[in-house]
This record gives structure tokens, C-alpha cells and sequence, in this order.
């Protein structure tokens, strides 16, 4: 289809490329300890972009037998296109990348209906009170790109994702979520996960109360994921200028804490965005937004990369029914050393975040943002007292740029690979005062 496809456009077009992609997932769920569902699913489809009298015009479909009209499509959209005169990049040899092993491949659904079935018997025995959800994710995806430019290549990639979602019976408000990246095709560790959630459920217990304000904090991955987000959008480059995004103009500048490099890594082996070239078939490569805390430049994909005039990174984010946009893939904070509990010593009153959801849109010029406490804790004399609720609030640059500890070993969350932080200051609103 994608080779048709391609043909077509080259008669109509003055330059073209396409975008093919297939994905088969099963997915199998457990709801409070009990499976509640197994289903498989195949989809596949392809994104035409083409160039015509200078201006970019987009089109998507999944019929093979109307081709055609998916070319008047993308060429009538051209019409009302961006005037940025694309030039489709020709083959080039990227870098080798690891996104498929065949282990993954080969675990079957009643696999893994026995591992959901190990880990709920372990959990009952454990918390009794535990209400889990559980669900297994497994995702073969395999992704062809064209051009009018000569490119043609592909690649095929194994995500394998466990996700656990639970609280204690008649306290919704305690949340205890785990996530594991199987891709790798290592063998599941139920037991860490057990514990991990065993542990956890033992902390949402117990209740402290702790006052509105500014308190240090000892942020884990999941929660530090969530803190990240307004600042790798800002440096995706879809706004670049002033009044774009508040990195504009501040390349070279210290923006976050010195002991925080952020780096976006496209070759990290098994990555769920893990991929030879991006979605303009640019060869990718690990670009450093942070180093140190000095913002060392934006991400473009060829379109954005043009209008500032700026070689494209390899940063186009893509599907087959979306065109390509700058963005992130993998995103790795480099390792610090220190240690996880010397660092919570080091909180005579302060907070533990475990986890937090968005309370609305993160406001991307300003960095100012709220988010939900999930899963957090307030620490005392550097020992957990108990379980807070309310919201974490401020900017996040200037929660960033109090950081004085990062932890030793990186968390892999799919497509974050993030240790610990502690931040000097951190907003915290309690629960009826936001």
C-alpha cells in the first residue's frame, strides 16, 4: 500500500512521502483481581504528505482500494497548506537501534493471563484489602516509510507494558499504581512488583495532615514524569520564538537546577520510542535539551526546523493518520549520586511524591501548573508519617531549579528513564484550599 500509494502521488505532486503503519495488540485485563477481559486487535493505515506548488497538503486512509482518492485528498489540502516547500530527505544510514526481541513475541495471551492470576493471589495474600486492577499490554508495531527523494525504509518494534492501578477497599483517594517495561523480553519480576505495592499500601494507612505552602520534596520518577512535561513541550520547537515558549532566546542560559541534564534519546535499546529515524525519515540521534541545567536547544522536525533555520534534529513525531510534528522520544535525566534514603534524611518536614495527574492544562509560556496528589506522603525528621491529599502547584522552572539531589539509578517508565530529585521548594495545596 505504501509503495501505490506513493506512486500515485510522484504523478500528482511535485514531491511526496508516506507513512505506512500496522500494529497488532492484545491486551489482557483483570479488574479487582479477577480477569475481565482478553481481546486482540490489527489496524493499519497510511499518512500521505505532499508538496504542491510550494505549500504542504496531508491526507490519511486504511483503504488500499481508494488510493486515489486519498491523493485528492492531500493534494486539494495542499491548496490551503503552509507555504514551507518541503525537500523529502533521501536514504541515509542511521544509527542501529534495539526495538524488537522476539521473546516478547512469543509470551501468549494465556501467559499472560497466568502472570495477572500470580500477581492478584499474591496481592490478596499480602493486602486483603487491596483492590487491583491489572492489565498487560503487548504491541507489535511495524512502521514503512517513502519518498519521492528515493527513501525507502521500515522498522518493527515490540512494546510490552504491565500496568497495576489499586486502592485500598472504601478509600478511593489512596492511589497505588505500578508500571513495568517488558520490552526488553526479560522475564517479569512479580516479586519486585508485589513488594513494591505491598510496601506502598502499608504507607497509604496512616493520614497526616500538612499546611499549605512551600515545602522541600523528595520527588519519585512517576511524579517527576509528570513535573517534566511543560518543560520538554517547550523545548519540542512547535513555538520556538519569543512568545512562543519561555525557552525562547535562552539557549546557553541556566534554566533548571545545575544537577539536572535532560537528554532525549531516540537509540535507547527498547524504548517505547525507540526508532532509526523519525517520522520525516531523518535519521534519528540523542539530542541534550539540559546540560547541567543549561538549555542547549530545541528539537524541529524539517518543517519547524526550516522556519527558524535549523538543521531537523531527527525530532519528527509521527502516526499514519497524524502529519509530523517536533517532540520528544525517550527522555533520560542523567543519573546523580545520591542515596534515596540519605536524601529523605534530609527532610526535616516536607513531602514524598510518589505520583500526580494534571489538574487542568500546564500553562506552556509561563510554567506555571497544578497537579493532583495521587500518591503522597509527608515526611517528618526524614521518615514517613503518613498520607497527604491536595495538589502540587507553582512553576515548574522554579521547582527544577531547586534541586539539590538526584538519585543514582534511572526508572524505566516506557519512554522515561528518570531517577529520584529532592527540590528545596516545591507549592503544596491541601485538599479544600485549592
Amino acid at each position: 500500500m505504501t509503495r501505490a500509494l506513493l506512486a500515485i502521488a510522484e504523478r500528482r505532486a511535485d514531491g511526496a512521502d508516506v507513512y505506512g503503519e500496522e500494529v497488532d495488540r492484545t491486551t489482557v485485563e483483570f479488574r479487582a483481581g479477577r480477569l475481565h477481559a482478553v481481546a486482540t486487535g490489527r489496524r493499519r493505515g497510511c499518512g500521505l504528505r505532499v508538496v504542491k506548488d510550494g505549500r504542504t497538503g496531508f491526507a490519511a486512509g486504511t483503504d488500499p482500494d481508494r488510493l486515489d482518492e486519498l491523493v485528492d485528498a492531500a493534494v486539494d489540502a495542499a491548496a490551503f497548506g503552509p507555504p514551507d516547500g518541503l525537500e523529502f530527505p533521501g536514504p541515509a544510514a542511521g544509527s542501529p537501534v534495539s526495538t524488537f526481541d522476539n521473546r516478547v513475541m512469543l509470551v501468549s495471551p494465556h501467559r499472560m493471563v497466568e502472570w495477572g492470576v500470580a500477581l492478584a493471589d499474591a496481592m490478596r495474600a499480602r493486602v486483603p484489602d487491596l483492590v487491583l486492577d491489572v492489565s498487560f499490554r503487548r504491541t507489535y508495531r511495524e512502521v514503512r516509510l517513502a519518498n519521492s527523494s528515493g527513501l525507502d525504509a521500515g522498522f518493527e518494534r515490540a512494546e510490552f507494558e504491565l500496568s497495576a492501578d489499586g486502592h485500598l477497599a472504601g478509600d478511593r483517594e489512596a492511589g497505588l499504581r505500578e508500571y513495568v517495561n517488558l520490552s526488553d523480553g526479560e522475564p517479569m519480576a512479580l516479586e519486585l512488583v508485589a513488594d513494591r505495592l505491598e510496601a506502598r499500601a502499608r504507607d497509604v494507612r496512616r493520614r497526616a495532615g500538612l499546611a499549605s505552602g512551600t515545602w522541600p520534596a523528595v520527588i519519585l520518577p512517576a511524579a517527576l514524569a509528570r513535573l517534566l512535561e511543560p518543560v520538554i513541550e517547550a523545548a519540542a520547537g512547535r513555538r520556538p520564538g519569543p512568545g512562543g515558549s519561555p525557552l525562547a532566546d535562552r539557549e546557553a542560559e541556566t534554566v533548571l537546577g545545575r544537577g539536572l541534564t535532560l537528554v532525549d534519546n531516540p537509540l535507547r535499546a527498547h524504548g517505547l520510542a525507540t526508532a532509526p529515524f523519525d517520522g520525516d525519515g531523518v535519521p534519528t540521534r540523542r539530542n541534550v535539551l539540559f546540560d547541567a541545567g543549561v538549555f542547549r536547544g530545541f528539537l524541529f522536525d524539517l518543517a519547524t526546523g526550516a522556519a527558524c533555520w535549523r538543521p531537523s534534529t531527527g525530532s519528527a513525531r509521527r502516526t499514519w493518520h497524524r502529519p509530523p510534528e517536533p517532540g520528544a522520544s525517550n527522555v533520560e535525566l542523567a543519573p546523580g549520586r545520591d542515596d534515596y534514603r540519605a536524601a529523605l534524611a534530609g527532610v526535616d518536614d516536607g513531602l514524598l511524591l510518589h505520583d500526580l495527574a494534571p489538574a487542568g492544562r500546564p500553562g506552556i509560556l509561563s510554567g506555571d501548573a497544578m497537579f493532583d496528589i495521587t500518591s503522597g506522603f509527608r515526611v517528618r525528621k526524614g521518615e514517613v508519617a503518613g498520607r497527604v491529599t491536595g495538589a502540587v502547584t507553582g512553576n515548574v522552572y522554579r521547582m527544577l531549579a531547586g534541586v539539590d539531589a538526584v538519585g543514582p539509578d534511572q526508572e524505566d517508565i516506557g519512554d522515561r528513564f528518570l531517577p529520584f530529585v529532592r527540590c528545596t521548594e516545591v507549592g503544596f495545596a491541601a485538599a479544600g484550599r485549592i
